[in-house]
């Protein structure tokens, strides 16, 4: 398994440095105890970004929808809402957004240790501004031994309450394609949520 591993030394000084989050067995608290916090209360269009709807998954405190590019393209994006676990809102929101991160990339990590067939290889990984929210972003891709390459990015946000989560897969694009069409399902997300209040 190759592991190219100059590309986390980039993420240990960019975003870990301002994580101090601890993993344990289990999960962490979420802000379940809060009655208005609704997972309802988030809405998407029938076409998010050019990709059209495929599918929902609705938890008590995780929503996720998930949308494709029309056949015979095999690009897809989902989207993820979920609350801030305890005691998370006292961080500042670059600091939990580190700490997101941080769990989601020892996830991506904990399955190619389970993958001896592929190697994973980190593009960019970035903390920064957008349009007033804390986020975190990453690009990647995977090789297989035939040589076979899968694309993804993800976009992670803070939204006060919640994170915000788009992952974008794909065989045919590359991650910095990947990223920009990300980029533009969450401004039209955003969006969405607006139009609705109003």
């Amino acid at each position: 398994m190759r592991i190219l591993f100059f590309t986390f030394l980039l993420f240990g000084l960019g975003l870990s440095g301002c994580q101090n989050i601890t993993r344990t067995s289990s999960p962490p608290r979420l802000l379940a105890d809060d009655p208005n916090w609704d997972v309802h209360r988030f809405h998407t269009p029938d076409t998010l970004a050019g990709l059209e709807a495929d599918g929902e998954i609705t938890a008590p405190r995780r929503r996720q929808w998930r949308y494709r590019l029309p056949a015979p393209a095999r690009e897809r994006v989902t989207v993820a809402v979920a609350p801030m676990p305890g005691g998370w809102e006292r961080m500042s929101p670059q600091r939990a957004v580190s700490g997101r991160y941080g769990q989601l990339r020892q996830r991506r990590l904990d399955h190619l240790m389970q993958r001896p067939d592929l190697s994973l290889t980190v593009d960019e990984e970035r903390l920064f501004d957008l349009e007033g929210h804390a986020t975190a972003s990453s690009r990647w891709h995977w090789l297989d031994n035939n040589g076979n390459r899968r694309d993804q990015a993800l976009l992670l946000m803070h939204m006060g309450d919640h994170f915000l989560l788009f992952e974008g897969y794909s065989r045919d694009q590359n991650s910095r394609w990947l990223l920009l069409l990300l980029k533009r399902a969450q401004a039209e997300f955003r969006a969405a949520q607006s139009s609705e209040r109003d």
